[in-house]
């Protein structure tokens, strides 16, 4: 009750919905990413933690890049601080990162957030990533130079089944080619999974947009030098074309195949539990 007898109706503001997406590169996350970036009540982060592995105080992988400057802000304790403060005005707080920048530190996980993971034809993404890696100005980096011995699959199965037997969680797994053929029926079953409504701005994007604002000063330089997200940023929806394209794997180098073997039975049992399009005839 207020002084003048009038009862007062303010309300807390509800809590934001937190919401972490867990992949590996080159699996069209950071298109994923783009849903979010343009809604005007969510807050994006993006792959603070791969920030750490590479670039921050703790990391051991500094001599890959040695070029690049340190992320002194970016410890695994400031980003998981970071992660979870409060952000006004915000309902939504969405983060995209890779598995295994996470280097087996659980403890360092952000608390207060919903675990999805995004997956993809390993075929697809190693020799992805096989090109990226091997731009002139990235000092022809290599997969095994750049990713775990796991090569990031068995990363994102190790966290899977740390947040369901140990946080509790089922955790929403999709598949990129599902995502890019049936991307609205997509969306609205990862929103409904996470706990968020569905907006149609999820769909098409304002390529003006600029995306790169909040990442990190080394994410940034690596777009500028080497353009590993030119065709994400530039996009203003996904393309169907990229789920039915097939890579000619007899024109992949041995490292490439030798790649694609490790990571094919992590990706394989994290396939069987995605979630799938309720109508694959819906869309043509």
């Amino acid at each position: 009750m207020m002084a003048n007898g009038k009862t007062n109706h303010t309300t807390k503001p509800p809590e934001s919905k937190r919401i972490y997406l867990w992949t590996i590169p080159r699996s069209i996350s950071t298109a994923f990413e783009r849903c979010f970036v343009g809604l005007n009540n969510a807050h994006v982060e993006h792959e603070p933690y791969c920030t750490a592995y590479f670039f921050g105080p703790d990391s051991n992988n500094r001599s890959l890049a040695p070029f690049l400057p340190t992320e002194y802000d970016y410890s695994y304790q400031n980003v998981k601080t970071r992660l979870e403060e409060d952000y006004p005005g915000k309902n939504i707080i969405f983060c995209k990162d890779h598995a295994f920048s996470l280097g087996g530190r659980y403890e360092m996980m952000a608390t207060g957030f919903t675990h999805t993971i995004l997956i993809r034809d390993p075929v697809k993404t190693m020799s992805s990533f096989h090109r990226i890696a091997n731009k002139p100005k990235l000092l022809s980096w290599s997969i095994h130079t750049i990713l775990p011995d796991g090569l990031a699959y068995k990363d994102l199965y190790d966290l899977e089944v740390h947040v369901r037997t140990k946080l509790g969680q089922n955790v929403t797994i999709i598949d990129a080619d599902d995502l890019v053929r049936y991307p609205e029926q997509m969306i609205r079953r990862y929103c409904d999974a996470v706990g968020i409504p569905f907006q149609l701005e999820m769909l098409d994007w304002d390529s003006c947009v600029n995306v790169t604002k909040s990442w990190s000063r080394t994410l940034r330089l690596l777009q500028f030098l080497g353009g590993i997200y030119d065709r994400a940023l530039t996009s203003t929806s996904f393309h169907k074309e990229k789920a039915e394209k097939k890579e000619d794997v007899s024109d992949l180098p041995d490292e490439v195949l030798e790649a694609v073997k490790i990571c094919q039975p992590y990706y394989d049992q994290l396939y069987q539990k995605r979630i799938i399009p309720e109508d694959r005839e819906t869309e043509v």
